[in-house]
């Protein structure tokens, strides 16, 4: 089947101009620019085309799985409401990122783990979902009980990244504590409970296990072929340290030193999109529009915000004077490449036909209107 799709504003990894898309069986065929659409093509004119957004790193399943603090779902509508929310704000390809490790507004990581996975596997394999969906698995190091949850999943193909971690309060994230305890104070926490989570924290915290926890992550990343990213390096030796390790992505990095040393490494930079909608991190550490301003900003996810990416694809355009091709890349090209998936994001001949159709509205929010994955409508 053959569909033909024009625009006077096609983001490509050339520039933003008037083409006509042709797409035949799901592949970009042909991008040609032109003055205006050939008979039968869809006339999306006023509008802007994006390639589908390539997310590597959301918290959204676990608000599905469990929508309240306490009041679990089913796994499988989870998957389906969670795909939903992706795939209204663009998103095409879509890592979950699954801690292993921890309980977050009382969830337990442990027992929710298999369930969600379990869920996403079967709706993936039904054909019941808009985007593709990916695993991102996030490894807390201090977990003594982390191989045992890791390596079951060893051998699921959707398995595409692995993060190694460490969230004990006084490192890396939240070195600063005392910014910790305002946060908790202001999520309705008291004194004596905020004591408690900490001391909790620092006494399941074996150094030991660290280490060897991260040896064995890092083996099992080259064992199977899955790239490896570091999660909030602060210091220049935790950056080091990474780049040893053979991570590829530096995502969350707290200072901007630690940003600028990984990128002089080769590594890309990934930061969260409300981070950089807001203006700042909601843990008091480096701004993504700082990333901006200093030119290390490879990869934007959105974290816990679908809608993010997108938003602040534009806010680069408008805000920051990026051109259209730079700042789309942030949130398509560029998180793709870093997982070795080089069959997405860009509007290009050979490409899958992953597009979005965005309409700007009031206050110059980018809505997509139409979002296609491999030449069908998801939205």
């Amino acid at each position: 089947m053959e569909l033909r799709i024009y625009s006077d504003a096609v983001v490509t990894s050339d520039g933003q101009f008037s083409a006509e898309i042709v797409v035949r069986d799901g592949l970009i065929v042909a991008v040609d620019g032109g003055a205006g659409p050939s008979r039968g093509a869809f006339d999306w004119s006023g509008d802007v085309v994006v390639p589908g957004l390539v997310d590597i790193h959301t918290d959204n399943l676990e608000k599905h799985y469990q929508p309240r603090p306490g009041a679990l779902w089913d796994a499988y509508g989870a998957a389906l409401a969670h795909d939903g929310q992706c795939a209204a704000a663009g998103i095409t390809t879509v890592l979950d990122s699954l801690s292993l490790h921890g309980r977050k507004e009382g969830l337990d990581r442990k027992t929710a783990l298999g369930p969600m996975i379990g869920g996403m596997d079967q709706a993936q394999a039904d054909g019941a979902l808009r985007a593709e969906h990916l695993l991102h698995l996030r490894c807390e190091v201090t977990n003594p009980e982390l191989l045992s949850l890791l390596e079951p999943h060893a051998d699921n193909p959707r398995l595409k990244l692995l993060s190694v971690m460490d969230h004990t309060p006084g490192q890396r994230q939240t070195s600063d504590i005392g910014a910790l305890q305002a946060r908790m104070v202001a999520a309705g926490r008291n004194e004596a409970e905020i004591d408690e989570m900490i001391a909790r924290r620092h006494a399941g915290r074996d150094p030991g296990v660290a280490h060897d926890n991260r040896r064995s992550v890092v083996a099992f990343a080259r064992e199977y072929g899955v790239p490896l990213c570091a999660h909030d390096d602060a210091t220049l030796e935790q950056v080091e340290e990474a780049h040893a390790d053979g991570c590829v992505i530096a995502e969350f990095p707290v200072t901007l030193a630690a940003a600028k040393a990984a990128r002089g490494y080769g590594m890309a930079i990934c930061m969260g999109g409300p981070n950089f909608v807001r203006g700042s991190s909601h843990s008091g550490n480096l701004s993504a529009r700082e990333c901006a301003q200093n030119d290390v900003l490879d990869i934007l996810a959105s974290d816990y915000v679908p809608l993010s990416m997108l938003r602040s694809a534009f806010m680069l355009i408008d805000d920051f004077g990026w051109a259209p091709e730079k700042a789309m890349a942030t949130v398509a090209a560029g998180p793709a490449r870093s997982l070795g998936l080089t069959d997405r994001g860009e509007i290009a001949s050979g490409q899958r036909a992953d597009l979005v159709r965005v309409s700007r509205r009031s206050g110059g929010w980018p809505v997509p209107v139409e979002v296609w994955r491999q030449g069908l409508r998801v939205a």
